[in-house]
Protein backbone atom coordinates (compact mmCIF):
# COMPACT_ATOMS: atom_id res chain seq x y z
CA UNK A 1 0.00 0.00 0.00
CA UNK A 2 1.47 3.35 -1.04
CA UNK A 3 2.05 6.24 1.35
CA UNK A 4 -0.58 8.27 -0.58
CA UNK A 5 -3.20 5.56 -0.07
CA UNK A 6 -2.34 5.29 3.63
CA UNK A 7 -2.78 9.05 4.05
CA UNK A 8 -6.17 8.93 2.32
CA UNK A 9 -7.31 6.11 4.60
CA UNK A 10 -6.13 7.97 7.70
CA UNK A 11 -7.86 11.16 6.60
CA UNK A 12 -11.06 9.23 5.77
CA UNK A 13 -10.99 7.53 9.15
CA UNK A 14 -10.54 10.83 10.98
CA UNK A 15 -13.40 12.41 9.01
CA UNK A 16 -15.71 9.48 9.79
CA UNK A 17 -14.84 9.65 13.49
CA UNK A 18 -15.55 13.39 13.54
CA UNK A 19 -18.88 12.90 11.74
CA UNK A 20 -19.90 10.04 14.06
CA UNK A 21 -18.94 12.04 17.15
CA UNK A 22 -20.86 15.06 15.91
CA UNK A 23 -23.99 13.00 15.23
CA UNK A 24 -23.72 11.41 18.65
CA UNK A 25 -23.43 14.77 20.41
CA UNK A 26 -26.32 16.19 18.36
CA UNK A 27 -28.65 13.29 19.16
CA UNK A 28 -27.75 13.29 22.84
CA UNK A 29 -27.84 17.00 23.56
CA UNK A 30 -29.34 19.09 20.77
CA UNK A 31 -31.89 17.07 18.84
CA UNK A 32 -35.44 17.96 19.93
CA UNK A 33 -37.06 14.81 21.23
CA UNK A 34 -40.77 14.16 20.77
CA UNK A 35 -42.85 14.02 23.98
CA UNK A 36 -42.92 10.62 25.61
CA UNK A 37 -46.45 9.29 25.95
CA UNK A 38 -47.67 7.66 29.15
CA UNK A 39 -47.39 3.90 29.13
CA UNK A 40 -50.43 2.32 27.51
CA UNK A 41 -50.74 -1.44 27.95
CA UNK A 42 -52.73 -3.85 25.81
CA UNK A 43 -54.25 -5.38 28.92
CA UNK A 44 -57.85 -4.58 29.72
CA UNK A 45 -58.88 -3.41 33.16
CA UNK A 46 -59.21 -6.47 35.38
CA UNK A 47 -62.61 -6.75 37.03
CA UNK A 48 -63.13 -8.76 40.20
CA UNK A 49 -64.03 -12.42 39.58
CA UNK A 50 -67.17 -12.11 41.70
CA UNK A 51 -68.83 -10.15 38.91
CA UNK A 52 -70.35 -11.77 35.85
CA UNK A 53 -69.87 -10.81 32.17
CA UNK A 54 -72.87 -8.47 32.23
CA UNK A 55 -71.22 -6.45 35.00
CA UNK A 56 -67.85 -6.35 33.24
CA UNK A 57 -69.48 -4.69 30.24
CA UNK A 58 -70.47 -1.78 32.46
CA UNK A 59 -66.87 -0.49 32.58
CA UNK A 60 -65.33 0.34 29.20
CA UNK A 61 -62.46 2.55 27.93
CA UNK A 62 -63.58 5.44 25.72
CA UNK A 63 -60.14 6.47 24.44
CA UNK A 64 -57.17 4.58 23.06
CA UNK A 65 -54.72 7.28 24.12
CA UNK A 66 -53.91 8.60 27.58
CA UNK A 67 -55.70 11.79 28.61
CA UNK A 68 -54.55 14.63 30.85
CA UNK A 69 -58.00 15.98 31.66
CA UNK A 70 -61.62 15.54 30.63
CA UNK A 71 -65.06 17.03 31.22
CA UNK A 72 -68.57 17.42 29.86
CA UNK A 73 -69.15 19.25 26.57
CA UNK A 74 -72.52 21.05 26.50
CA UNK A 75 -74.06 18.16 28.49
CA UNK A 76 -74.25 16.06 25.30
CA UNK A 77 -70.71 14.73 24.99
CA UNK A 78 -67.17 14.89 26.36
CA UNK A 79 -64.12 17.04 25.75
CA UNK A 80 -60.61 15.92 26.68
CA UNK A 81 -56.94 16.81 26.30
CA UNK A 82 -54.73 13.95 25.11
CA UNK A 83 -51.18 13.43 26.35
CA UNK A 84 -49.74 15.06 23.21
CA UNK A 85 -51.79 18.25 23.61
CA UNK A 86 -54.51 17.42 21.09
CA UNK A 87 -57.95 18.57 22.23
CA UNK A 88 -60.81 16.29 21.15
CA UNK A 89 -64.52 15.73 21.60
CA UNK A 90 -66.41 12.42 21.71
CA UNK A 91 -69.91 11.26 22.56
CA UNK A 92 -70.77 9.29 25.69
CA UNK A 93 -70.09 6.03 23.83
CA UNK A 94 -66.64 7.09 22.66
CA UNK A 95 -67.80 7.73 19.08
CA UNK A 96 -68.06 10.85 16.90
CA UNK A 97 -64.43 11.62 17.73
CA UNK A 98 -63.27 15.01 16.48
CA UNK A 99 -60.05 16.93 16.96
CA UNK A 100 -60.97 20.55 17.63
CA UNK A 101 -57.57 22.00 18.48
CA UNK A 102 -54.17 21.45 20.00
CA UNK A 103 -52.02 23.12 22.61
CA UNK A 104 -48.48 24.38 22.02
CA UNK A 105 -45.90 21.63 22.32
CA UNK A 106 -44.56 22.39 25.79
CA UNK A 107 -45.25 19.87 28.54
CA UNK A 108 -48.76 20.17 30.02
CA UNK A 109 -48.75 19.84 33.79
CA UNK A 110 -52.39 20.65 34.57
CA UNK A 111 -55.75 20.74 32.78
CA UNK A 112 -58.95 22.44 33.94
CA UNK A 113 -62.24 22.44 32.02
CA UNK A 114 -65.19 24.78 32.52
CA UNK A 115 -68.57 23.35 33.53
CA UNK A 116 -69.98 23.45 29.98
CA UNK A 117 -66.72 22.44 28.29
CA UNK A 118 -66.48 25.72 26.43
CA UNK A 119 -63.10 26.62 27.94
CA UNK A 120 -60.02 24.52 28.62
CA UNK A 121 -57.29 25.83 30.90
CA UNK A 122 -53.77 24.51 30.42
CA UNK A 123 -50.71 25.02 32.59
CA UNK A 124 -47.52 24.32 30.69
CA UNK A 125 -43.84 24.02 31.55
CA UNK A 126 -41.55 25.86 29.16
CA UNK A 127 -38.05 24.56 28.24
CA UNK A 128 -36.64 27.22 30.57
CA UNK A 129 -38.54 25.70 33.48
CA UNK A 130 -40.93 28.63 33.74
CA UNK A 131 -44.70 28.04 33.78
CA UNK A 132 -47.22 29.40 31.31
CA UNK A 133 -51.03 29.29 31.48
CA UNK A 134 -53.29 29.48 28.44
CA UNK A 135 -57.02 29.18 27.71
CA UNK A 136 -58.43 27.28 24.74
CA UNK A 137 -61.89 28.40 23.58
CA UNK A 138 -63.58 25.27 22.21
CA UNK A 139 -66.26 27.29 20.43
CA UNK A 140 -64.04 29.82 18.64
CA UNK A 141 -61.10 27.37 18.39
CA UNK A 142 -58.53 29.90 19.59
CA UNK A 143 -55.93 30.10 22.34
CA UNK A 144 -55.15 33.08 24.55
CA UNK A 145 -52.38 33.48 27.09
CA UNK A 146 -53.05 34.40 30.69
CA UNK A 147 -50.84 36.89 32.60
CA UNK A 148 -47.29 35.65 32.99
CA UNK A 149 -47.52 35.67 36.79
CA UNK A 150 -50.58 33.39 36.87
CA UNK A 151 -50.24 30.74 39.55
CA UNK A 152 -53.59 28.95 39.81
CA UNK A 153 -56.94 29.43 38.07
CA UNK A 154 -60.56 28.30 38.27
CA UNK A 155 -63.46 28.90 35.89
CA UNK A 156 -66.62 30.65 37.00
CA UNK A 157 -69.86 28.63 36.96
CA UNK A 158 -71.14 30.50 33.88
CA UNK A 159 -67.97 29.80 31.87
CA UNK A 160 -67.21 33.42 30.95
CA UNK A 161 -65.01 34.49 33.83
CA UNK A 162 -61.98 33.03 35.57
CA UNK A 163 -60.42 33.68 38.97
CA UNK A 164 -56.64 33.87 39.01
CA UNK A 165 -54.01 33.81 41.73
CA UNK A 166 -51.42 36.25 40.40
CA UNK A 167 -48.00 36.03 42.05
CA UNK A 168 -46.80 39.29 43.55
CA UNK A 169 -44.30 40.37 46.18
CA UNK A 170 -45.38 38.95 49.52
CA UNK A 171 -47.99 36.50 48.22
CA UNK A 172 -50.77 36.38 45.65
CA UNK A 173 -53.40 38.75 44.27
CA UNK A 174 -56.78 37.11 43.73
CA UNK A 175 -58.27 38.57 40.56
CA UNK A 176 -61.30 37.92 38.36
CA UNK A 177 -60.69 38.07 34.62
CA UNK A 178 -63.72 38.61 32.37
CA UNK A 179 -62.90 36.69 29.20
CA UNK A 180 -65.45 38.62 27.12
CA UNK A 181 -63.74 42.01 27.52
CA UNK A 182 -60.40 41.15 29.25
CA UNK A 183 -61.35 43.31 32.26
CA UNK A 184 -59.56 42.42 35.50
CA UNK A 185 -61.09 43.00 38.93
CA UNK A 186 -58.85 42.65 41.97
CA UNK A 187 -60.63 40.93 44.85
CA UNK A 188 -58.10 40.46 47.62
CA UNK A 189 -54.47 39.82 48.47
CA UNK A 190 -53.13 36.91 50.48
CA UNK A 191 -49.66 36.14 51.86
CA UNK A 192 -50.19 32.42 51.13
CA UNK A 193 -48.37 31.35 47.95
CA UNK A 194 -49.45 28.56 45.60
CA UNK A 195 -53.13 28.58 46.53
CA UNK A 196 -55.44 26.07 44.86
CA UNK A 197 -58.67 27.73 43.69
CA UNK A 198 -62.16 26.22 43.30
CA UNK A 199 -64.93 28.57 42.13
CA UNK A 200 -67.79 26.42 43.45
CA UNK A 201 -70.81 28.79 43.45
CA UNK A 202 -71.66 32.12 41.74
CA UNK A 203 -70.27 34.27 44.56
CA UNK A 204 -67.84 31.96 46.37
CA UNK A 205 -64.33 30.72 45.63
CA UNK A 206 -62.62 28.08 47.74
CA UNK A 207 -58.97 28.75 48.63
CA UNK A 208 -56.83 25.78 49.63
CA UNK A 209 -53.15 25.42 50.45
CA UNK A 210 -51.08 22.79 48.66
CA UNK A 211 -51.91 19.41 50.26
CA UNK A 212 -49.43 17.27 52.14
CA UNK A 213 -49.68 14.79 54.98
CA UNK A 214 -46.42 16.19 56.39
CA UNK A 215 -47.63 19.79 56.72
CA UNK A 216 -50.86 21.27 57.97
CA UNK A 217 -53.22 22.81 55.46
CA UNK A 218 -55.70 25.66 55.51
CA UNK A 219 -58.97 26.24 53.68
CA UNK A 220 -60.80 29.52 53.16
CA UNK A 221 -63.72 30.85 51.13
CA UNK A 222 -63.64 34.17 49.26
CA UNK A 223 -66.91 36.06 48.72
CA UNK A 224 -66.60 37.63 45.26
CA UNK A 225 -69.17 40.33 46.10
CA UNK A 226 -67.99 41.50 49.50
CA UNK A 227 -64.35 40.52 48.79
CA UNK A 228 -64.09 39.04 52.30
CA UNK A 229 -62.13 35.89 53.12
CA UNK A 230 -63.38 33.50 55.82
CA UNK A 231 -61.67 30.43 57.23
CA UNK A 232 -63.46 27.08 56.81
CA UNK A 233 -60.87 24.52 57.93
CA UNK A 234 -57.56 25.23 59.62
CA UNK A 235 -54.36 23.52 60.78
CA UNK A 236 -55.25 20.12 59.31
CA UNK A 237 -52.57 17.72 58.09
CA UNK A 238 -53.26 16.00 54.78
CA UNK A 239 -55.95 18.53 53.88
CA UNK A 240 -57.42 18.33 50.40
CA UNK A 241 -61.07 19.06 49.63
CA UNK A 242 -63.93 19.50 47.16
CA UNK A 243 -67.31 21.25 47.39
CA UNK A 244 -70.72 19.78 46.66
CA UNK A 245 -72.72 21.44 43.83
CA UNK A 246 -74.63 23.60 46.34
CA UNK A 247 -71.48 24.45 48.27
CA UNK A 248 -73.19 23.41 51.51
CA UNK A 249 -71.13 20.27 51.96
CA UNK A 250 -67.37 19.77 51.79
CA UNK A 251 -65.54 16.51 51.25
CA UNK A 252 -62.11 16.70 52.85
CA UNK A 253 -59.28 14.60 54.26
CA UNK A 254 -57.21 14.80 57.40
CA UNK A 255 -54.28 12.76 58.71
CA UNK A 256 -52.02 12.73 61.74
CA UNK A 257 -48.81 14.78 61.69
CA UNK A 258 -46.93 11.92 59.99
CA UNK A 259 -49.43 11.82 57.12
CA UNK A 260 -50.94 8.46 58.12
CA UNK A 261 -54.32 7.33 59.52
CA UNK A 262 -56.21 9.20 56.80
CA UNK A 263 -59.86 10.08 57.42
CA UNK A 264 -62.19 11.06 54.58
CA UNK A 265 -64.91 13.29 55.98
CA UNK A 266 -68.03 15.07 54.71
CA UNK A 267 -68.71 18.38 56.45
CA UNK A 268 -72.22 19.90 56.45
CA UNK A 269 -71.57 23.64 56.74
CA UNK A 270 -75.21 24.44 57.60
CA UNK A 271 -75.67 21.88 60.37
CA UNK A 272 -72.01 22.00 61.46
CA UNK A 273 -71.86 18.19 61.44
CA UNK A 274 -69.31 15.74 60.06
CA UNK A 275 -69.54 12.21 58.66
CA UNK A 276 -66.54 9.87 58.53
CA UNK A 277 -66.80 7.82 55.32
CA UNK A 278 -64.49 5.00 56.47
CA UNK A 279 -62.80 4.41 53.11
CA UNK A 280 -59.25 5.07 51.92
CA UNK A 281 -59.78 7.68 49.22
CA UNK A 282 -59.36 11.36 48.37
CA UNK A 283 -61.71 14.10 47.13
CA UNK A 284 -59.87 13.87 43.79
CA UNK A 285 -61.18 10.30 43.53
CA UNK A 286 -64.83 11.20 44.20
CA UNK A 287 -67.70 12.76 42.24
CA UNK A 288 -70.65 14.62 43.75
CA UNK A 289 -74.21 13.93 42.63
CA UNK A 290 -76.47 16.91 41.99
CA UNK A 291 -78.56 15.93 45.03
CA UNK A 292 -75.60 17.04 47.22
CA UNK A 293 -75.89 13.90 49.37
CA UNK A 294 -74.54 11.14 47.11
CA UNK A 295 -70.88 10.46 46.36
CA UNK A 296 -69.21 8.08 43.91
CA UNK A 297 -65.66 7.26 45.00
CA UNK A 298 -62.73 5.05 44.11
CA UNK A 299 -61.78 3.29 47.36
CA UNK A 300 -58.16 2.09 47.47
CA UNK A 301 -57.55 -1.49 48.62
CA UNK A 302 -54.20 -1.82 50.42
CA UNK A 303 -52.85 -3.23 53.67
CA UNK A 304 -50.40 -0.35 54.00
CA UNK A 305 -50.96 2.93 55.82
CA UNK A 306 -49.55 5.34 53.23
CA UNK A 307 -48.57 8.97 53.72
CA UNK A 308 -51.53 10.77 52.20
CA UNK A 309 -52.03 12.38 49.85
CA UNK A 310 -48.29 12.47 49.09
CA UNK A 311 -47.84 8.77 48.31
CA UNK A 312 -50.87 8.78 46.04
CA UNK A 313 -49.62 11.76 44.03
CA UNK A 314 -46.22 10.06 43.71
CA UNK A 315 -47.73 6.68 42.69
CA UNK A 316 -46.06 4.99 45.66
CA UNK A 317 -49.08 3.07 46.98
CA UNK A 318 -48.99 -0.68 46.42
CA UNK A 319 -52.69 -1.38 46.03
CA UNK A 320 -54.59 -4.54 45.16
CA UNK A 321 -56.96 -2.44 43.08
CA UNK A 322 -60.00 -0.40 43.97
CA UNK A 323 -63.73 -0.58 44.55
CA UNK A 324 -66.05 2.05 43.09
CA UNK A 325 -68.65 2.76 45.76
CA UNK A 326 -71.80 4.85 46.08
CA UNK A 327 -72.18 6.66 49.42
CA UNK A 328 -75.38 8.19 50.81
CA UNK A 329 -74.37 10.90 53.27
CA UNK A 330 -77.84 11.15 54.81
CA UNK A 331 -78.07 7.54 56.01
CA UNK A 332 -74.40 6.53 55.86
CA UNK A 333 -75.04 3.65 53.49
CA UNK A 334 -72.11 2.57 51.28
CA UNK A 335 -72.78 0.37 48.26
CA UNK A 336 -70.05 -1.35 46.26
CA UNK A 337 -70.72 -0.96 42.53
CA UNK A 338 -67.71 -2.68 40.98
CA UNK A 339 -64.16 -3.69 41.89
CA UNK A 340 -61.01 -4.25 39.90
CA UNK A 341 -57.43 -3.25 39.13
CA UNK A 342 -57.91 0.38 38.18
CA UNK A 343 -57.20 3.78 39.74
CA UNK A 344 -60.08 6.27 39.63
CA UNK A 345 -58.96 9.89 39.17
CA UNK A 346 -61.02 13.07 38.61
CA UNK A 347 -64.38 11.31 38.16
CA UNK A 348 -67.51 13.16 37.01
CA UNK A 349 -71.10 12.23 36.23
CA UNK A 350 -73.18 12.54 33.06
CA UNK A 351 -76.09 15.05 33.24
CA UNK A 352 -78.62 12.25 33.85
CA UNK A 353 -76.20 10.56 36.27
CA UNK A 354 -76.45 7.27 34.41
CA UNK A 355 -72.70 7.23 33.64
CA UNK A 356 -69.59 7.85 35.73
CA UNK A 357 -66.53 8.97 33.75
CA UNK A 358 -62.98 8.93 35.11
CA UNK A 359 -59.33 8.84 34.10
CA UNK A 360 -57.73 5.52 35.01
CA UNK A 361 -54.26 6.32 36.30
CA UNK A 362 -53.19 2.73 35.62
CA UNK A 363 -53.18 3.25 31.85
CA UNK A 364 -54.10 6.92 31.46
CA UNK A 365 -57.24 6.32 29.42
CA UNK A 366 -60.72 7.77 29.91
CA UNK A 367 -63.31 5.22 31.11
CA UNK A 368 -67.09 5.06 31.43
CA UNK A 369 -68.97 3.12 34.10
CA UNK A 370 -72.67 2.53 33.52
CA UNK A 371 -74.48 3.10 36.81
Amino acid sequence: MSNRTKKILKITTVVLVVIFTGLLIYNLFFKKKPPTPPVITDEEVIISDEFGPETKERLIPLTEEAVLGAGLKNNTGLIYVAWDGQIKTIDFNGGSREKIGSAPGERISEVKISANGGLVGLKQTLPSGAARSVIFDSENKNIRSLPQNTGEMSFGPEGKTIVLALAETGGSALTILDLTNSKQTRLAATPIPDLILEWFSPNAVGLKTKPSGLAYGLMYVLDTKTKKISRLIGSTYGLTASFSPSGKRILYTKTDSSGTNLELKALNTDKKTETNLNILSLPEKCAWSQDNRTLFCGAIKTEDDPVMPDDYYKDKIEAAGEDIVRINLDNGQTQKLIGGVFDVYRPFLSPNEDYLFFTNKKDGRLYRLTL
